[in-house]
């Protein structure tokens, strides 16, 4: 086993509880650990590990999908695509973060990590 990580993606999208957040859209920050049964630390090929630009499409490809409320709801999602494309996957750790979100506290970040693992 091993960890696979990609920290620090960010991309635009329009999740939220207020109907204005929805419409307007926020930045967000995720960071993927993922822990691997792979076999590429000793064949050297790609396709024994998970391909790490493949996953950062991945969350891309969820985070900018229009609507849900929660970063709880859009963390599980992105995982669960996760866990289903990529069968070396066996557990996933993703953190959602808004940076500066809108409410009525000043705070760098707000978000979520969630652990997910294949049943």
């Amino acid at each position: 086993m091993a960890q696979v990580f990609l920290h620090g993606i960010e991309f635009y999208g329009y999740h939220g509880v207020p109907d204005a957040e929805r419409a307007v859209g926020h930045r967000y920050l995720v960071d993927v650990e993922l822990e691997v049964d792979e076999s590429a630390s000793q064949s050297d090929q790609v396709e024994d590990t998970v391909d790490y630009a493949q996953i950062g499409l991945l969350v891309l490809e969820h985070g900018m999908r229009p609507g849900v409320s929660t970063v709880e709801r859009l963390a599980q999602v992105i995982a669960d695509a996760i866990l289903a494309r990529f069968k070396r996957v066996q557990q996933v750790s993703i953190t959602v973060a808004k940076p500066y979100p809108p409410m009525p506290v000043i705070a760098q970040q707000a978000g979520v990590t969630l652990n997910v693992e294949r049943e």
